[in-house]
Order: C-alpha cells, then structure tokens, then sequence
C-alpha cells in the first residue's frame, strides 16, 4: 500500500506540475464573485453621486485628497460643478471579474457633458454684453476708471450665459468605465487610475 499510495502522489504532482505549465497563461476564473468588492464599488458611486468626495477617498486605495477642500475659483464654477455633480448617475454592468492584480467591476455612468456647456459661453456672453452696452444710461456701469469692462459685470454676463447654456446647450453623455479593485488589509479598494478619476469628476479632479 505504501508503494502504492507514493505512486499516487507522484502522479498526482506531475499532474499539478503539468497542468500549472499547461494553464500558465489562462486567465483565472472567478468562482463565486466576493459581494464585498461589489458592495465597495456601489459605495465609491453612491458617494460621487452625491457629491461626496471625502467619503468616496475613503473606498479608494491610499484614501487619496480628491480636492474636496478646494473652494472654487468662481460662482460660475460653483454652477457648473454643482450641475455636473447632481446629473451624475450609475449602473453596474455585470458581476465582477478577476485581473492579474484582484479584480475589476465594468460600471456606466451618465453625467452631463461639460463641453457642452462651454462650448458657446463666448458667443452667448458676447450677445449678453453687447445687449448691456445698448441698455445702459450711464457709461459707468459698464466701463472702469482704465476704460475696460468692469469686471463684475462682465462676471454677471458670464453666470447668466451659463445659466442659459445649461439649459439650452447642456447635454448628457455616457462613459464605461472599469473600477479595478485589490484586496488590502482585510478590504477591497477601488484603484484610482486616470480613467476613473477623469470619469468621475468631469476631468477636473485629475
């Protein structure tokens, strides 16, 4: 029997041997798909989906500083943040799948388009300025003491052309984005890559 039983064994490591070799490059198949990792990517969403960023950081690796912290450099960027923040949207597409470095999570988002929005901005502001010239009284309203436009005016102008273009240019448009995850001290965590960061924030945060 202990003959037998070593014959066995050596069978069955050349077989572990061979197989190993023969499926060196196949890619592995996941058996039961962790509802962890899915569950940690639903939560990196959710929170981006509400405009949350600190506690989106927290389902990425390394809890990167997503420039939550930074104040705006205007009211009309405050406009269309908020715009593209409260249109953004998601749906999981599939189950998880495993990769060389853990595993990945296909999601569609839909978000508005923010070059839809500037892209007129100059036209529309020109008419807007050009129409608060022809209306004006006083030339003071519209000129400074060096002859230029005055520059809160001009920054009216270019709100109310915004206002205007979301609601008549803006347009929404549709991103597949892949959500790689690895598993980290005892969690899964999202990777932020460049194609994630650029999808979820519009391409301001990266």
């Amino acid at each position: 029997l202990a003959v037998i039983f070593a014959l066995v064994g050596i069978c069955t490591a050349a077989a572990a041997v061979w197989l190993s070799a023969r499926f060196l490059d196949t890619k592995p198949i996941l058996l039961t798909p962790p509802d962890a990792a899915r569950s940690e990517v639903m939560a990196l969403m959710d929170a981006v989906c509400d405009g949350d960023y600190a506690a989106a950081s927290q389902s990425i690796y390394g809890t990167p500083n997503l420039g939550v912290d930074r104040e705006a450099g205007s009211e009309v960027g405050i406009l269309i943040w908020d715009a593209f923040s409260s249109s953004m949207s998601y749906e999981l597409q599939g189950d998880c799948y495993p990769t060389a470095q853990g595993l990945a999570q296909d999601v569609k988002i839909t978000c508005l388009d923010i070059t839809s929005v500037t892209a007129n901005l100059k036209e529309r502001s020109r008419v807007l300025l050009e129409a608060c010239v022809a209306e004006a009284e006083d030339v003071s309203e519209i000129y400074d003491e060096n002859n230029e436009y005055r520059e809160e005016l001009v920054m009216d102008v270019l709100y109310e052309a915004v206002e205007d273009a979301l609601v008549e240019d803006a347009r929404s448009m549709h991103m597949e984005v892949t959500v790689n995850l690895i598993y980290q001290d005892g969690k899964w965590w999202a990777m932020a890559d460049e194609a994630l960061l650029n999808a979820i924030s519009g391409g301001i945060l990266y």
